[in-house]
């Protein structure tokens, strides 16, 4: 099993320095999504990043920008697949022309882990678990479910949504690839380094390793 960490969905430049401060701790990749900056705010976001680090980053929107700033990959998100009727030739596509390209998206049902024959390079699962920040999102799978069909995957599945350093285990335990750190660890954004850092100290008496 792996560690991602994504973005939080704020305006705000200071998570840079964190983020900065984990990759150097040992993180492999971070998905930026920021729904509410334009293609230029978003470009500056990224440019605030050291260059060495950027193949290393996701990005979930104005996907030009990925191949400007060569980014790691792309995520997939609903709204790309609905008004792309050539959706997965697209997909082939870009996997042709860059075979290193991380292309993830997230499914929200568990049929659609085992009905969606295209092939990413992992896709989350959400929301596993009640979400931390927000009271009204709960956990929309049950634990029966997902320990039949999680192993069954045919590509990796990263757990999100209520993920926190003290969940590792039992995401560990469902047989998910990875699991991916939103909402706990911007909570406290003074101390996102801290939670990253614990959560890769509980990833590896586990057996896991930090994405």
């Amino acid at each position: 099993m792996e560690i991602t960490v994504i973005s939080s969905a704020d305006d705000e430049l200071t998570e840079i320095e964190d983020v900065v401060r984990m990759f150097d701790s040992g993180l492999k990749h971070f998905h930026i999504r920021k729904p509410r900056m334009n293609k230029q705010q978003l470009a500056n976001y990224i440019q605030r990043f050291p260059n060495k680090f950027r193949s290393q980053m996701i990005l979930h929107s104005y996907h030009g920008l990925a191949k400007q700033f060569n980014l790691g990959g792309i995520h997939l998100s609903r709204e790309h697949r609905r008004r792309n009727k050539f959706y997965s030739f697209r997909l082939w596509l870009k996997r042709k022309m860059n075979p290193e390209l991380i292309v993830t998206r997230t499914f929200h049902k568990l049929t659609d882990i085992t009905s969606d024959r295209r092939r990413y390079s992992y896709a989350f699962l959400s929301p596993v678990f009640d979400s931390v920040t927000r009271s009204s999102l709960a956990g929309g799978f049950s634990k029966r479910a997902l320990l039949i069909i999680i192993p069954q995957a045919k590509q990796p599945i990263y757990a999100l949504g209520g993920i926190t350093v003290q969940r590792l285990k039992e995401v560990n335990d469902y047989g998910f690839h990875g699991a991916a750190f939103h909402g706990s660890i911007w909570e406290n954004e003074i101390a996102a380094h801290k939670t990253f850092v614990e959560a890769q100290e509980e990833a590896r008496a586990l057996g896991v390793s930090s994405e």
